[in-house]
């Protein structure tokens, strides 16, 4: 029996937030759990209403479209952090599901399931890099020695401040929260490895179907004196509660987290949209700058994809398993077996599909998304 953990790169971020006091240990005072949650609470809250209010003070016409995106960009990311202060045992109850860990009896399949895994992480690694470089250099490139108009992190002119307290109060705050941002949106990362290896399950149970009346590991060691038509009979329904728990955790799952799926549904075309723009007419002399857009627009890009891909992958890998079924040796069962499949072939057509209020999570409502924010540039264009 092969089983896989979940990788060091994940579980790096997972100790990150317990060493910052996002997640807290079971044996602190109940009193510094609940200081902590209010604290991170109150303290996240402040970056979406600092580009409020930058919205509406600053001179820049341009800057002002960047903190709109600003403002629906942290917004989010906030949601993505009240979900790691109150739903940690969540989460971790997911992460460490035995759908996730898998418990794999044929070699060859733990290896497939492997090397899927190992390229997501490939994949992974990167991207968040890729967004913990860009906040460094965004505070490191405004820091006053390297910069003379007093402007702040993420490039924000701050042109209405005229007290110079107020200047180095803001530059701080503002330096924190990008870093705590970026640390928060870890949990991204948890969320597409939980996906992820549901579509994989769903591929195991498939072959599992294929095999059901043939021999197996387990099978042997359990059925090896059973008739054939009875060990066809005992897998089958040890498949199908298999099938039935994926099912119900799966919407656990969903449900778990379909708050964080609506708000990215609804602001990814958004944030898609003025990235775009602000490549396109803003100005970007700063090579720093011109990077932390095409940051951004992966960031928006990728933060929906991936979240679909892998809805998609879930509903295409449990929509197999029907054809999985009748690709067993069923033919060769008795009448009585013959029934259980076409039964289990008949709850098998409807396939697992994720679905967020009216929006089904699949690439066709990515590619609605996509056409939403192009047709969002081409109004915003019109009045550049």
């Amino acid at each position: 029996m092969y089983s896989i953990k979940v990788d060091k790169t994940l579980q790096q971020f997972t100790k990150i937030f317990y060493q910052i006091g996002i997640w807290q240990n079971d044996e602190e005072p109940n009193y510094r759990k609940i200081g902590k949650k209010i604290f991170y609470t109150s303290f996240g809250a402040l970056l979406p209403i600092f580009y409020v209010t930058n919205v509406f003070l600053c001179d820049d016409r341009n800057e002002s479209i960047f903190s709109v995106q600003a403002v629906i960009m942290t917004t989010v990311i906030y949601v993505k952090s009240l979900y790691l202060l109150f739903k940690k045992p969540e989460i971790l109850a997911f992460l460490n599901d035995q759908i996730v860990v898998h418990s794999i009896e044929n070699r060859e399949e733990y290896e497939r399931a492997n090397k899927k895994i190992k390229k997501f992480i490939g994949f992974v690694r990167p991207y968040f890099l890729s967004i913990s470089i860009t906040a460094a250099l965004l505070i490191l490139i405004k820091l006053p020695t390297f910069s003379t108009d007093k402007g702040l992190p993420v490039f924000i002119s701050f042109s209405w401040n005229n007290s110079e307290m107020v200047y180095w109060l803001a530059y701080l705050f503002v330096s924190l929260s990008v870093v705590l941002y970026s640390v928060v949106n870890y949990i991204t990362a948890l969320i597409w490895y939980i996906m992820l290896n549901y579509s994989i399950e769903y591929e195991l149970l498939g072959n599992k179907l294929k095999n059901v009346g043939g021999p197996t590991e387990l099978s042997e060691k359990t059925f090896n004196s059973v008739p054939q038509s009875n060990k066809f009979v005992e897998n089958l329904i040890i498949v199908v509660k298999s099938h039935r728990n994926m099912i119900e955790t799966v919407q656990r799952f969903r449900s778990c987290f379909s708050t964080l799926f609506m708000a990215q549904i609804i602001t990814s075309g958004i944030i898609i949209c003025v990235a775009v723009y602000s490549l396109g007419f803003a100005s970007n002399q700063n090579i720093v700058q011109t990077e932390m857009y095409c940051c951004i627009l992966c960031y928006g890009i990728f933060d929906i994809f991936m979240v679909m891909y892998l809805a998609n992958d879930i509903t295409d890998a449990s929509d197999r398993l029907s054809y999985c079924l009748f690709q067993s040796n069923w033919i060769e069962q008795t009448e009585s077996c013959k029934k259980y499949v076409l039964i289990m072939g008949e709850v098998l057509k409807q396939p697992q599909q994720l679905v967020v209020l009216i929006y089904p999570m699949n690439l066709e409502t990515f590619m609605r998304i996509i056409k939403g924010a192009y047709s969002m540039f081409n109004i915003l264009k019109q009045f550049q």
